[in-house]
């Protein structure tokens, strides 16, 4: 088949996970190019797949304001680039001569739902898949609603997905929470796929030290584990915690992290910036236990970064974390929105080197064998293969 990979991001998991999708659909013989804009930063990425970074870029610069005014500037700036991206996308998925094209961007800002719907639109255009990493829609600004969207907007992304000719998620309560939430539509469970993107998994680490990698958002549960880490630093002062990633003003404020973590000193470091490629597999090879003490969510491309690093992992309960980490036997699952119980859990495994390690082995084991890219590939293709007799029954 020739195939195309549409992903919209300059930078982060998505775009990671579109490439790696598209190298290992492009190692079972198939023709596929990464649509993607002009100067991402795998750019230069040499795989299997070709990368065709044609569209405008969503953004000029990758640092977020955290004044209102340049928030608001901001986002007018990426809607007007966004517009010009997503126009671009369609022309190129709709006149490449593709069988195929897989949408793995967030199609839930307004003209992302609309360039996608225009790639589908007609009927005689290539097959289209859409991934699906979150089900429903996460409020992007402050307040405490975890969810959120404009009612037209919803109505309109739900036409997008019932557009597709298939829509990838990501496990078995995904798949229960999006036939809650969105019209009927070819669901197919794939595995996220591992994150070999960043090398190969580091030594165990020798420091008791935590990891929180990621967008700063409050979907994420930071706070929580801010509460848990005081309970956690009182039993145990050499306990170190690194918070890694960019904070996203509009969702959460970042200053009160910046301020809880400057009055616990050294315990405490903040890298409250985009971490880039090249410089993730040192974060990780610092630290014992990643943590993910997520309100809500899917799935999560930390904990198979995780994984891949063989790291053991504490996470929240939540969506189908819970059946990537498999509770004992490569970290830990604790229910959501409980500091104590969470503060219990990190202290077990950030004290006993030896179970850390193990732990952390298995996960890269399981990964291996259950969620490599070569599985993800093959279930993406058997799906992709059974459109046209899927379509002809329609």
């Amino acid at each position: 088949m020739r195939l195309a990979i549409l992903e919209p991001s300059m930078q982060g998991g998505l775009l990671h996970y579109a490439v790696q999708l598209a190298d290992g659909l492009a190692s079972r013989g198939h023709e596929v190019d990464v649509l993607a804009p002009r100067g991402n930063e795998l750019a230069g990425h040499e795989g299997l797949a070709r990368m065709r970074d044609v569209l405008t870029p969503p953004f000029r610069d990758a640092r977020q304001p955290e004044s209102w005014p340049g928030i608001l500037a901001r986002q007018a700036t990426v809607a007007v680039r966004l517009t010009a991206e997503w126009g671009q996308a369609a022309w190129e998925a709709r006149r490449g001569g593709y069988d195929a094209v897989i949408v793995t961007g967030d199609t839930s800002l307004l003209p992302a739902t609309i360039g996608a719907l225009a790639i589908t639109a007609g009927g005689r255009g290539p097959a289209v898949g859409g991934v699906c990493h979150n089900v429903r829609i996460f409020n992007r600004y402050r307040g405490d609603e975890l969810f959120g969207v404009a009612q037209g907007s919803q109505r309109l992304l739900g036409r997008l997905l019932s557009s597709y000719d298939v829509v990838f998620v990501h496990g078995e309560r995904s798949r229960q929470e999006y036939e809650e939430h969105w019209p009927p539509r070819q669901l197919e469970v794939i595995p996220h796929g591992d994150e070999r993107i960043f090398g190969e998994p580091p030594p165990p680490s020798d420091e008791e030290r935590l990891l929180f990698f990621g967008d700063w958002r409050k979907v994420k549960g930071l706070p929580v584990l801010m509460d848990a880490f005081d309970l956690l630093a009182a039993r145990r002062p050499d306990v170190r915690l690194t918070i890694a990633g960019a904070p996203s003003p509009a969702d959460l404020d970042p200053e009160p992290v910046r301020q809880w973590a400057a009055g616990h000193g050294g315990a405490v470091e903040v890298i409250d910036h985009y971490v880039p490629v090249e410089d993730v597999r040192d974060i990780f090879a610092r630290s014992r236990v990643v943590v993910t003490p997520y309100h809500v969510g899917y799935q999560s491309g930390v904990v198979h970064l995780a994984m891949t690093m063989a790291r053991a992992v504490v996470t929240s309960d939540v969506g189908d974390l819970s059946a990537a980490v498999r509770d004992g036997e490569t970290g830990i699952v604790v229910p959501p929105d409980d500091p104590r119980t969470l503060a219990d859990a990190l202290e077990r495994v950030v004290a006993d080197r030896d179970l850390a390690e193990r732990l952390g082995r298995r996960g890269c084991e399981l990964l291996d064998e259950s969620a490599s890219w070569e599985v993800v590939a093959e279930k993406v293709e058997a799906a992709l293969l059974a459109l046209p007799s899927a379509r002809e029954a329609a």
